[in-house]
């Protein structure tokens, strides 16, 4: 899997491509930390970019539960953006996606959290 991630404002955006296992999704909830702390930005929302997510484990979708609730605990929002194809048919099989707060692009999201 691909991580790039950029600040916004005080929004931090994830764009995640490729396969997200075990590993890699230790390495986006890392991402999300180090965008969201004082050593490494100053975000107060995270939005994930998940066009080019081909595939999610139960560990990935346990990775955007925890990322999550750490970001609503700091106060800010936690986005999904362009999730579709197979990542949305498991969220949507677990259940998850009721639970998070989607929008239809980055520059959407970006406008509701301003």
């Amino acid at each position: 899997m691909n991580i790039e991630t950029s600040i916004r404002g005080n929004t931090g955006i994830v764009v995640l491509t490729g396969r997200m296992d075990a590993d890699q999704a230790t390495e986006f909830e890392n991402a999300c930390k180090h965008l969201t702390t004082t050593k490494g930005g100053s975000a107060k929302h995270i939005v994930a970019e998940l066009t080019g997510l081909k595939y999610v484990s139960s560990m990935g979708i346990r990775a955007f539960l925890m990322t999550g609730q750490a970001i609503q605990k700091g106060g800010g929002e936690f986005v999904l953006v362009g999730m579709g194809g197979f990542v949305k048919q498991v969220f949507d099989m677990t259940r998850i996606t009721p639970m998070m707060r989607l929008a239809g692009s980055v520059e959407e999201a970006l406008k509701d959290l301003a």
